[in-house]
C-alpha cells in the first residue's frame, strides 16, 4: 500500500471516530432542543404540561371554555349618573317672576300662567374650578355635583327671600365636565359627550366612527380613575360587562395592534407571523412558515407552546400554566387534527430538529475541516 493511501485511511479512520464521538455533542449548531430534551425536561422540571395530541385529546381541547375574558369588567361603574354639573360647564339660567322684579322686568301671573311672559337670561355662567357659580341677588353657591333641576331648585329657594314667587331653569349650554374622550385608531377620534342615555364603550368607538382597522386586531384601553383595563375589540359583546358604562372623564385609546404567532425550530423560514384572518388552524400555520425542513426536521416533534388558560390576546389568564402540545406529524391522522387545532395570538410554533442531524453535521463540520489537509497531502505526493 502506498504512503498516499495508508494517510488517507488515518484520516479516514480518524475522522469517522471523531464523529462518532461528537454525535451528542451539545456545541454543535442546532435549531433548539429535540423531541427527547423537550421531554426529559419535563419529567425533571414539572413546571409545563406536556400533552400529545391526539384524536381524544383534540376534542377536549375544542371543548374547552373559550379564553378568559373579562378584564374591562374590573372597571364597571358604582352607578355614577352622567347628568351632574362639573367645573368648566357653560350654564344657561332664566329667572321668571311674579310680583317686584329682581330683574327689572316685571311678569303678571296670568301671563307666566299662559306662559306668554319671557323671562330673564341671565349671561352665560361658566362653574369654577371649585364647583361654585356667582350669579346676581344669590351668594356664591356650589352648582358641582348637582343636576341642572337641583341647581334650579337650589336657585329658586335663594331668590324667593327677595321675590314673590320666583321661578328658575337652568341649561346646560356646554358640557364639559360629563365628556369622554376617544383617541387613537378611530375615524373621529374627539371629545364626546355623554347623555343620560348612559353611552357604553361600544357606542362611544361607534359615535366616533369605529375602528380604522381590524376589529380582530385593535385593542381597546380604557382609564378611568386612575386606573386601566384593555380588551381586543372583537371580544366585547355588546351590553356585556366588558361593554362598560361610560362614566365622565373617561379616556378610550384604540390602538392597532396585529396578533400574531412565532414559528421557530427547523423550518424554512422563522419569523412571527401575523394572522391576518379570524382563524388559523396549526396546519395553516406551518404553511405560511415554509414547513418543516427536509434535511433537518423532526415530523414526528412538532410542538405549540402557550398558556393556559389565556385571554383572547395571549396574554396569561389568572393561575395560568404553560403548556405544550405535540403533534406527531409521520402519522397521517396528525394533519386531520392540526387542521382542528386553532391557534391563539403568542402562540410559539416549535419544530424540533432530528437527531440524526448531529452526526450528519458532526461529518460535514470534520469534513471541511480535513479534506483540504488530506487534499494536500496527496498533491504532496
Amino acid at each position: 500500500m502506498s504512503r498516499a493511501s495508508r494517510t488517507g485511511d488515518l484520516l479516514a479512520g480518524g475522522l469517522l471516530m471523531t464523529s462518532l464521538s461528537l454525535t451528542g455533542c451539545a456545541t454543535l449548531p442546532v435549531a433548539g432542543p429535540n423531541a427527547a430534551d423537550i421531554a426529559r425536561a419535563q419529567r425533571r422540571l414539572a413546571d409545563f404540561d406536556l400533552i400529545v395530541v391526539d384524536a381524544a385529546a383534540i376534542g377536549r381541547i375544542n371543548a374547552a371554555p373559550p379564553p378568559a375574558v373579562g378584564r374591562l369588567a374590573a372597571l364597571a361603574d358604582d352607578g355614577t349618573m352622567a347628568d351632574v354639573i362639573g367645573p368648566g360647564d357653560v350654564l344657561q339660567i332664566t329667572v321668571y317672576e311674579v310680583g317686584a322684579p329682581l330683574f327689572g322686568t316685571r311678569v303678571s301671573a296670568g301671563e307666566f300662567a299662559t306662559g306668554s311672559a319671557a323671562g330673564e337670561a341671565l349671561p352665560l355662567v361658566t362653574v369654577a374650578r371649585d364647583g361654585r357659580i356667582t350669579v346676581p341677588w344669590v351668594p356664591a353657591m356650589m352648582a358641582a355635583g348637582k343636576t341642572t333641576d337641583q341647581l334650579a331648585s337650589a336657585l329658586r329657594a335663594a331668590y324667593r327671600r327677595n321675590s314673590e314667587n320666583p321661578q328658575v331653569m337652568v341649561a346646560l349650554r356646554e358640557n364639559v365636565a360629563n365628556t369622554i374622550i376617544v383617541q387613537g385608531d378611530v375615524k373621529k377620534p374627539g371629545r364626546l359627550p355623554l347623555t343620560l342615555a348612559r353611552e357604553r364603550l361600544l357606542d362611544a368607538i361607534a359615535i366616533a366612527g369605529g375602528v380604522s382597522g381590524s376589529t380582530l386586531d385593535a385593542v381597546v384601553k380604557v382609564n378611568r380613575g386612575g386606573q386601566s383595563a384593555e380588551e381586543i375589540l372583537a371580544a366585547i359583546e355588546p351590553g356585556t360587562a366588558d361593554d362598560l358604562r361610560l362614566l365622565p372623564q373617561d379616556r378610550i385609546s384604540v390602538t392597532f395592534r396585529p396578533r400574531t404567532f412565532t414559528i421557530l425550530g427547523a423550518t424554512g423560514k422563522v419569523s412571527e407571523i401575523p394572522f391576518q384572518a379570524p382563524r388559523v388552524s396549526l396546519i395553516e400555520a406551518i404553511g405560511r412558515g415554509g414547513g418543516p425542513s427536509d434535511d433537518r426536521a423532526d415530523p414526528a416533534a412538532v410542538f405549540v407552546f402557550r398558556y393556559e388558560p389565556s385571554h383572547d390576546d395571549g396574554a396569561p389568564g389568572a393561575g395560568a400554566r404553560p403548556v405544550a402540545y405535540k403533534f406527531n406529524m409521520r402519522q397521517p391522522e396528525s394533519y386531520f387534527l392540526a387542521q382542528r387545532f386553532a391557534l391563539r395570538p403568542r402562540d410559539v410554533i416549535y419544530i424540533a430538529t432530528a437527531r440524526a442531524t448531529l452526526p450528519a453535521k458532526a461529518i460535514q463540520l470534520l469534513s471541511q475541516f480535513f479534506s483540504p489537509v488530506y487534499t494536500a497531502k496527496v498533491l504532496s505526493q
